[in-house]
C-alpha cells in the first residue's frame, strides 16, 4: 500500500479529503489497542481519525462505512458544543476521540474558530498550570454536559466502564492543541486511563508548569507529537509563556518518520542555513512548494510549503508510506 503525494493545491490538501482511502488495507495494518509505546501503525490509523473529524457527521458515518469499520463493529458519534466538534468511535476493544481542527468550508465556523485562535493569553487552568485562552474555552464547552446536551466526559464514562476498552485520543492543528487538553482532564477530572496520545501539526499548548503537571499525570510518555518538516502551525506560539509536550517525531522532507530527533532545530522544522547557490535554490523550492506539479508552480497555483506541510493529507499519506 503505498498512498499518493498530490500536488499542493488547495483542492487537493484541503480537509477532509474525498478524494482520500480512509483506513486502506486495515486488514494488513490491525490497530494495536494495548499498545503501550509509539506504533506506526497506531499512528497511521490516528491520523485518519484525526483528518476524518474535518468533516460533518453525515461524511463521517459514509466514510467509516466505505472503509468497512461499521461493518467491523465500530460505533460512531459526532459531539458539537459552541465553537467545539469532535465524534467518538469504539468498538469493543477501543475508544478513540479525535478532535476537529480549525473548519475551512464554513466560513462562519472558521471566523469563529480563529477569534479563539487568537486569544493568546496564558490563562490559569484546572491542570495547575497556564493554557491558551482560546483553546481552553473550546474544550471546556465540550468537555461537561451543555444544556442537556452530553459532555465528552458523560459520554465516555460508560464506554470506559470494567476497562475492557482502551482509550485513545487524537487530533491535527486545533484539533491536536484540543486533544491534549483533553487528554489532561480525561486523567485528571474523570479518572480515565488514556492509553495514547497523537498529535499532529499541534501548536503549544501551555506553560511549562503545565508541561510538568502533564507529565506527572503520565501522559508525556503516552503522547506522540508530529510534525512534517516545516509545519508552520508547530511553531506557534512562540516565547517562554507556552511550550511543547510530548515525545516527538518528525517526518522529513523526502517523507521518511523519524522517531528519535535529538537536534532541537529539526525539532522546530528549521531549514539549514543555506551555504551556496544550488543550497539556496533547493531551500526556495522548499519554501515556495515541493508537491508541485512544473506548470502548476511557474502559476504560482501550489501552497508554499510552510503552510502545505501543515495539511492532514500528507501526515496521514506519509505515515501509512512508512508502513
Amino acid at each position: 500500500m503505498t498512498k499518493p503525494i498530490l500536488p499542493a493545491t488547495f483542492h487537493n490538501i484541503r480537509p477532509p479529503n474525498d478524494n482520500y482511502t480512509y483506513f486502506e488495507d486495515k486488514q494488513s495494518h490491525a490497530f494495536l489497542p494495548l499498545a503501550t509505546s509509539f506504533e506506526l501503525v497506531n499512528a497511521g490509523w490516528m491520523a485518519d481519525f484525526a483528518m476524518l473529524a474535518y468533516g460533518n457527521k453525515p461524511f463521517i458515518q459514509e466514510k467509516l462505512k466505505v472503509s468497512g469499520l461499521t461493518a467491523d463493529g465500530f460505533v460512531m458519534e459526532y459531539l458539537s458544543h459552541g465553537t467545539t466538534q469532535c465524534f467518538v468511535a469504539h468498538n469493543n476493544k477501543f475508544v478513540v476521540v479525535s478532535m476537529r481542527g480549525t473548519e475551512i468550508d464554513n466560513f462562519w465556523g472558521a471566523f469563529k474558530d480563529w477569534r479563539r485562535n487568537l486569544e493568546l493569553r496564558p490563562k490559569p487552568d484546572d491542570s495547575g498550570g497556564l493554557v491558551h485562552e482560546g483553546f481552553m474555552q473550546d474544550i471546556a464547552e465540550v468537555w461537561n454536559d451543555t444544556n442537556g446536551m452530553p459532555g465528552l466526559k458523560s459520554y465516555l464514562r460508560p464506554l470506559l466502564a470494567g476497562g475492557t476498552r482502551t482509550l485513545w485520543i487524537t487530533g491535527h492543528s486545533l484539533g491536536a492543541a484540543l486533544c491534549t487538553l483533553a487528554a489532561e482532564r480525561a486523567v485528571r477530572d474523570a479518572g480515565f486511563d488514556v492509553r495514547g496520545v497523537y498529535t499532529y501539526g499541534s501548536p503549544r499548548v501551555g506553560d511549562i508548569q503545565f508541561k510538568q503537571n502533564y507529565e506527572a499525570r503520565g501522559l508525556n510518555a503516552k503522547t506522540y507529537r508530529v510534525v512534517y518538516d516545516i509545519d508552520v502551525a508547530q511553531r506557534l506560539f512562540p516565547g517562554a509563556a507556552y511550550t511543547h509536550v510530548g515525545q516527538f517525531k518528525f517526518i522529513d522532507a523526502d517523507g521518511h518518520l523519524h522517531t528519535n530527533v535529538p537536534n532541537p532545530t529539526a525539532e522546530e522544522g528549521a531549514l539549514p542555513e543555506p551555504t551556496g547557490a544550488q543550497e539556496w535554490a533547493v531551500r526556495l523550492h522548499r519554501l515556495l512548494g515541493r508537491h508541485s506539479a512544473p506548470v502548476a508552480n511557474a502559476l504560482g497555483l501550489t501552497i508554499p510549503a510552510p503552510f502545505a506541510d501543515h495539511a492532514p493529507i500528507y501526515y496521514a499519506s506519509y505515515i501509512w508510506n512508512n508502513q
